[in-house]
């Protein structure tokens, strides 16, 4: 009994041991895999961090893509995609939609007798007065050179030239000096309304239309196309 005895506790011992042995490889597996996951997530949080910066720097980029440097308004090619939305809503829902083309009279004249700068301060408070006095719900984009183009919703043709005579009004008496020397500027509109199944080169050519006839009558007015 006494030898059985011994050989049990040794056995008991050995298999403590062997306990205690597997129990710190354990501890010390799971330490391992505790120190991996935490690597790992502090990897994933890097990465989300730089797909963050990368996706600011896109948006930043798309956003210049679309808006003209100069004036900070939209460019020709976001002008392009609103112009397909509003046009497919009123197609689908009905509704009013006119579209105002403006374009500065005599701008070359202005470029060539005051230089560059001061068409581009020019250009820079055409954009300044069409934000200050259209609605939210407008749409305002240089078209190009010294051509601005709105779309307006819900707006018919006479409300349109309603806002474009208030707007003609404040640019002609807006004061501008440039080097000391006023500088008179004035703005000619033409304007069209969408209509039913009328496409969109169509409504713009007529705009266009309307806004050299009034370059032809004088200038500095408002015409419905």
């Amino acid at each position: 009994l006494g030898e059985l005895g011994q050989s049990i506790t040794q056995h008991l011992g050995l298999i403590v041991q062997a306990m205690h042995t597997f129990s710190s490889e354990e501890n010390s597996r799971e330490a391992e895999l505790t120190q991996q996951l935490s690597d790992m997530q502090s990897k994933l949080d890097e990465m989300e961090k730089l797909a963050e910066i990368a996706q600011h720097a896109i948006e930043e980029q798309r956003k210049k893509a679309m808006h003209d440097a100069l004036t900070g308004l939209p460019n020709r090619e976001s002008y392009q995609q609103r112009l397909e939305q509003e046009a497919h809503r009123i197609g689908r829902y009905g509704g009013k939609l006119s579209l105002m083309v403006c374009d500065v009279d005599l701008f070359k004249r202005i470029n060539d007798t005051y230089g560059h700068l001061a068409g581009d301060k020019v250009l820079k408070i055409i954009a300044k007065s069409l934000q200050n006095n259209l609605r939210d719900t407008d749409f305002i984009a240089r078209f190009g050179g010294e051509e601005f183009v709105a779309l307006m919703p819900e707006t018919s043709a006479e409300e349109a030239k309603l806002v474009a005579e208030k707007l003609r009004k404040k640019i002609e008496s807006s004061p501008f000096n440039f080097k000391k020397e006023p500088v008179q500027i004035t703005v000619s509109f033409g304007i069209s309304q969408f209509g039913q199944d009328e496409s969109v080169d169509d409504v713009f050519s007529r705009a266009d239309k309307a806004l050299y006839q009034a370059k032809d009558n004088g200038r500095n007015q408002v015409q419905l196309g």
